[in-house]
């Protein structure tokens, strides 16, 4: 008799399927398009990467695999594998109607992106969207937050993509899937009741460990936990959000912020960071709104090790810093970005919210079930999520059809209207804006002054400024 197979969730990663609401759905969404046709003779081109999933998706197991709830909550729910997978529920097709222009495929992703995936199924989607102009190619890829990470989405998505126009072979190539049976709820409780001993006597040795090691960053935990609980600066996007998402990208040379990280000895992130505070600033000020000094944001840290890398699952923290929006030069900006960053680099606050979230673990299931419903804020009392993602810097192929852009799409979280992701491809940063409606009508105006602020970066990096 085949034994059941079954997975548990890590509190990292059932804490965001304890957080979601409908009008939060929490997946990581990114569009790739592709050039028309294939490079290659006879190639499938973008417009066959179903194909290419039905040969790869056995090197990650988890893409056949659906969310099982324990009874009452006693535990993290599981994964298991579905047996009624179907390929073809997972991706889907759309035609964009004539002519096939930027606001109309606007239109399409930020209506995809809003829709819960089906918590039935396992966790993804994908949609091919063709109707575009120059036969351009679109594949709108969508993976909740519960089995991928955004900062390492990048790693996983490489499967699919090939380094040259010629695809290759899996190796090992696939085999006939067969799922394993899923446990019944009995099958699931039942170890609980039987080791409940065993865990206390655990609970007794492990827990003392944890509070008694001199390894962790004490001061770090303290102001980190500070600012969790300190108010934020009171925004008009830090209200309830609805359903309802609209988005705008921007494309900016990478060689720009490469130039500002030569001549001021800041890192990438720095001078990106530096963008979209002039951005604020200069959004704020043209609203007529009263322009902060300080804006507060999250920024996701990726704490994988090199072992890691290309595992499913979250193992991101993250830093909270305040970002100068007040009435000083982008210079400024830049500098004081820098100090900050690189004092948080120094007290490890990174490393604080990765043992904070990793204390998780110890919480009982059905008590981080209802700071997921209760929870208002999940970024440490941030006004805006800024992430930025390194990507590869060379051309990456479907089928033969180069992948020409990448747009990122973080999922917006309770009382934050507004997010910003950011991924560098083949030489461009390319910024995702993510909005409620409701809350930012004027997502566009944004993305002008996001774009003025990148060209007076630009012009400060060449000294022209």
């Amino acid at each position: 008799m085949t034994q059941p197979f079954y997975e548990p969730l890590s509190a990292r990663d059932a804490w965001f399927l304890y957080a979601e609401r409908p009008a939060t759905p929490l997946d990581l969404g990114t569009v790739y398009v592709f050039e028309g046709g294939s490079q290659v003779p006879g190639g499938r081109g973008a417009l066959g990467i179903e194909q290419t999933i039905k040969e790869r998706i056995h090197l990650v197991p988890r893409y056949r695999q659906r969310i099982q709830r324990v009874p009452m909550n006693v535990a993290h729910p599981v994964w298991v594998d579905d047996s009624n997978f179907d390929l073809g529920a997972h991706v889907r097709r759309e035609v964009l109607p004539p002519p096939g222009d930027g606001a109309a495929l606007r239109r399409l992703v930020m209506r995809i992106l809003s829709r819960p995936l089906d918590m039935r199924r396992p966790l993804w989607e994908m949609t091919i969207v063709t109707g575009l102009r120059n036969d351009r190619v679109v594949i709108v890829n969508r993976a909740h937050h519960a089995m991928v990470d955004g900062v390492s989405t990048v790693d996983i998505l490489t499967l699919l993509l090939d380094t040259t126009p010629e695809s290759y072979t899996p190796d090992p190539p696939a085999e006939e899937w067969k799922p394993r049976p899923a446990p019944t709820n009995w099958q699931l409780i039942r170890p609980m009741l039987w080791n409940v001993g065993a865990q206390r006597k655990d609970e007794r040795t492990v827990l003392p460990a944890v509070w008694n090691t001199t390894q962790l960053p004490w001061m770090s935990l303290f102001k980190l936990s500070g600012k969790m609980v300190t108010p934020r600066p009171d925004l008009f996007f830090n209200r309830k959000i609805g359903p309802q998402r609209t988005g705008r990208g921007l494309k900016v040379p990478l060689a720009a912020f490469k130039a500002l990280k030569d001549r001021f000895g800041c890192t990438v992130n720095d001078a990106v960071l530096a963008v979209v505070s002039e951005g604020l600033h200069r959004w704020f000020k043209a609203r007529g709104e009263s322009v902060p000094e300080k804006v507060r944001v999250f920024c996701p840290v990726s704490v994988r090790g090199d072992g890691s890398r290309g595992r499913i699952g979250n193992q991101i923290s993250g830093m909270v810093l305040e970002l100068p929006t007040g009435d000083i030069t982008i210079e400024q900006r830049l500098q004081s970005i820098k100090v900050t960053t690189g004092d948080l680099k120094r007290t490890r606050q990174a490393v604080a919210a990765d043992t904070l979230a990793g204390l998780a673990d110890w919480a009982p299931p059905t008590l981080l079930v209802l700071a997921g419903r209760l929870m208002s804020n999940p970024q440490g009392g941030a006004n805006i999520n800024v992430t930025n993602v390194p990507g590869p810097q060379f051309p990456l192929y479907s089928g033969g059809a180069q992948l020409q852009e990448v747009w990122p799409f973080a999922p917006l979280y309770p009382s934050m209207g507004l997010g910003i992701a950011i991924v560098s491809y083949n030489g461009d940063a390319y910024f995702g804006l993510t909005a409620d409606p409701g809350l930012v009508s004027d997502v566009e105006e944004f993305t002008t002054k996001l774009r003025e602020a990148a060209a007076e970066c630009a012009a400060l990096a060449a000294g022209t400024a």
